[in-house]
């Protein structure tokens, strides 16, 4: 008898959320209405997309009502995902931002430090406007690795996922990844978040 213990998987959790077309034309005004107000925005891990400053969550604005639409993956993840404590007033988006690129424009390899939770949210996403990819967070594994004959998960370095409008993937914060170069003419529009827990007091 074969026992294979899968030991420390890295999640990438994917969610389609409900009513997003709707949603992402409110998203899509209020993104492009950001940009018309900021186009500089700020530089992260963008090469030449726009990437703007972070989202004022007020009662009944838009990133509030898209806070909404995605909070229970979120408490998905943590709860039936990881098994961590979940106490409402503890979990909260810590910072949350939009990435709009046009063709050419790429993001940088890139994690998101200090946080537990990592997300990307697609609220336009046109045929080859690029591939999110992820890659193996194991450091040794990435520099020292025997030729692979046939790609299996034990032997995978890199996953990547195809965008598509009204899909959320949430992943921790400190799994690197990239986003392709687009080659599309439209716009590809994605949300960011990170997703921080507060200690709890003993």
């Amino acid at each position: 008898m074969k026992i294979i213990h899968k030991l420390f998987p890295t999640p990438v959790f994917q969610f389609r959320v409900n009513n997003f077309e709707n949603l992402n034309k409110q998203l899509s005004d209020y993104i492009y209405e950001l940009k018309k107000n900021d186009e500089k925005g700020i530089q992260k891990s963008n090469v030449n997309g726009w990437h703007s400053k972070n989202f004022k969550i007020e009662k009944d604005n838009v990133p509030y009502n898209f806070v909404k639409a995605i909070h229970e993956h979120v408490k998905e993840v943590i709860v039936d995902g990881y098994g961590w404590k979940y106490i409402p007033e503890k979990v909260g988006i810590s910072e949350i931002w939009a990435i709009i690129n046009k063709k050419g424009t790429f993001n940088q390899s890139h994690n998101h430090p200090g946080s537990y939770l990592s997300a990307a949210y697609y609220v336009k996403a046109p045929e080859n406007c690029g591939n999110i990819h992820f890659y193996e967070p194991n450091e040794v594994k990435k520099f020292h690795t025997p030729p692979v004959e046939k790609m299996t998960e034990l032997s995978s370095s890199g996953f990547s996922v195809k965008p598509e409008e009204g899909n959320l993937l949430i992943f921790p914060s400190y799994l690197y990844h990239d986003v392709g170069k687009s080659l599309s003419n439209e716009d590809r529009i994605v949300i960011s978040f990170n997703v921080s827990i507060l200690p709890i007091k003993k």
